[in-house]
């Protein structure tokens, strides 16, 4: 049936779009930001299973995106910041972003503490349907560290435990772990 599908979609010259694959390996578990009123709006979420998990390097490789999804998208999809792909206030897109200044992106221990513009920074952040088109919700992580491993394999792995705190609390974090194709962005 599915190379019938195949054939029949190819002979109409349609493209078949398929949900960026979520191999087992991709986790959140954790996920909260208790001061920002748009993500406030679509709570609870449940990132209990995940759909949709995929990553996307900028052509020069200065910058990765991993996505992590509770909804079926695709990387394209999950990729695009002004147009979500967002259908209703339970979905949300994890994105965790990896730079290294004006380098490559590289196998590594990645941390908010480096600081915007210095080698291997990363930050957090969430899609949601908060408002009439959705919202990307910035987590301002400061602490917290991300590993990134296969970089130079085409399909890259790792773990996150990013936050932000005031004080000692906890005012946000994401944190779970991934293992998704790269693809480089056209």
């Amino acid at each position: 049936m599915h190379s019938f599908l195949s054939f029949f979609t190819l002979a109409l010259g349609l493209t078949l779009v398929c949900p960026a694959a979520a191999p087992v390996d991709n986790a959140v578990t954790a996920m909260t930001c208790v001061d920002n009123p748009s993500f406030q709006q679509v709570q609870p979420l449940d990132f209990s299973k995940i759909v949709s998990a995929g990553a996307l390097s900028s052509r020069g490789g200065q910058k990765i995106e991993v996505f992590l999804s509770n909804g079926s998208f695709t990387v394209d999809q999950m990729a695009n910041e002004y147009v979500l792909p967002l259908k209703n206030k339970s979905e949300f897109i994890l994105v965790v972003t990896f730079l290294n200044a004006n380098q490559p992106v590289v196998d590594g221990t990645y941390s908010p503490k480096a600081g915007y513009g210095k080698p291997f920074w990363c930050y957090a952040g969430a899609r949601v349907l908060s408002g009439p088109n959705g919202t990307n919700a910035s987590f301002s992580v400061n602490d917290g560290q991300a590993v990134l491993a296969g970089v130079k394999s085409g399909k890259i792995s790792g773990t996150f435990d990013l936050n932000r705190k005031n004080g000692t609390a906890v005012a946000a974090r994401a944190a779970g772990k991934f293992n998704v194709p790269l693809t480089v962005a056209k």
